[in-house]
């Protein structure tokens, strides 16, 4: 037992100066390799083209043989050649394919900002709809109250003048004037005024014509007329050699189509004096004719611009058996159409009017006979009818052929 005690307490030293050898020498090698490491690492960050160069010969060395083949296959000089050949398609394919992605993500751009846009204008839209509806229906209401309470109502599209601030209708009542007077008066307010000649016309007529014409316009409320186009206006030398201004004249090969409508409104007879009849007749209706090319009828409908707008007061029908007609032209605007050449200022020229007129009576007082007419004067008031009623019963077989003889009777 002390012998074996003995041999292990000899050999502890030995065993323990044996362990702390290898200990050391381990630590030793391990901090060598560690160090060794750092400075290659160190050595390839200060010097990387020599790494890489290295590292191509490595490479060279390695494939040398299969890249001098691939060389000779593809049939260039040197291993940077086969690298551009190889490399330059799949360099191109990746630019076209980036090209292609930028392209297709500015179209999705594109279309999501018209998408945002659209959405945009429904929004405006609706809102705009919605703006509409309300200002149309408190126009309605607005009408429906000054109906009420016998007033003009603001909305009629013709805009009628009341005939009272035209003329003074209680002093016509007052003073005796006879027919032939106030017509006098009221042509001569028109035609002399220095800012209303140009722009309005005036007449008379009767009341039996009035009626007449009522009667057929209630029944045949829209219809279509040719109105000579006008000439441009120019110059002319006389024989003297000087140099004179022209107006423009009527065209008698070329027309324009108008739409005509008709529209009705209560006459007023607030102004009119006390009728001694006991169940006194009421006023006949107050009407008003609007007379608007038909293209801009087709394109607009009733928010055309009217080109004239002809009216028919019957307040001194009772009284007086007149009735009074003006026909106020359109001033021309800036943003609308063009205006005449031979009135300046105004959609239409003074002759123009004139002739729509002429024509509107010529269809719509056909149920009138004129004192010697004769057969043919007689045919031609029943064509004028038959074409009035056609264009009402049967639109799509009506023919406007010999519209322009049966308008203007050869004046034109």
């Amino acid at each position: 037992m002390l012998s074996v005690v003995t041999r292990a307490s000899i050999r502890s030293p030995l065993l323990a100066h044996s362990s702390r050898s290898a200990r050391l020498n381990t630590r030793n090698f391990t901090a060598s390799a560690v160090r060794k490491d750092v400075l290659s690492e160190l050595d390839n960050q200060i010097h990387p083209r020599e790494l890489i160069e290295r590292k191509r010969k490595e490479f060279e060395e390695k494939y040398g043989e299969k890249l001098k083949k691939k060389v000779q296959a593809e049939g260039v000089k040197d291993l940077d050649s086969l690298k551009m050949k190889v490399l330059a398609p799949s360099v191109k394919a990746a630019l076209k394919a980036k090209k292609a992605r930028d392209a297709a993500s500015a179209i999705a751009e594109i279309q999501l900002e018209e998408e945002k846009q659209f959405a945009k204008d429904v929004e405006g839209q609706k809102s705009s709809s919605e703006k509409l509806a309300d200002a149309v229906e408190r126009r309605l209401k607005e009408r429906e109250i000054k109906k009420k309470e016998g007033v003009k109502a603001e909305g009629d599209r013709a805009g009628i003048k009341p005939l009272a601030s035209i003329i003074n209708l209680p002093l016509i009542h007052l003073t005796p004037h006879d027919t032939n007077a106030i017509s006098q008066i009221w042509t001569a307010y028109h035609t002399a005024h220095p800012t209303l000649s140009n722009s309005f016309l005036s007449a008379t007529l009767s009341k039996s014509t009035y009626n007449s014409m009522l009667s057929v316009a209630k029944s045949n409320p829209f219809f279509v007329l040719p109105l000579p186009r006008m000439s441009e206006p120019g110059s002319i030398t006389d024989e003297g050699g000087e140099k004179k201004s022209t107006t423009g004249q009527v065209k008698t090969d070329e027309y324009e189509m108008f739409y005509l409508q008709w529209l009705f409104h209560p006459t007023s007879s607030s102004s009119s004096p006390p009728s001694a009849e006991p169940n006194p007749q009421p006023l006949p209706l107050t009407s008003s004719i609007i007379f608007t090319p038909l293209e801009e009828f087709k394109k607009q409908g009733e928010w055309a611009q009217p080109y004239l707008v002809l009216t028919h007061y019957p307040e001194l029908s009772q009284t007086h058996n007149l009735v009074l007609m003006r026909g106020e032209i359109s001033p021309a605007a800036a943003s609308g159409p063009i205006g005449s050449s031979a009135n300046p200022g105004f959609l239409l020229s003074q002759p123009q009017a004139q002739l729509l007129a002429l024509a509107l009576q010529r269809f719509y007082c056909t149920s009138i006979e004129v004192l010697g007419e004769g057969e043919k004067g007689k045919l031609d008031r029943i064509n004028r009818a038959k074409a009035l009623r056609d264009f009402r019963e049967k639109p799509e077989e009506w023919n406007w052929q010999g519209l322009v003889d049966q308008a203007y009777g050869g004046l034109v």
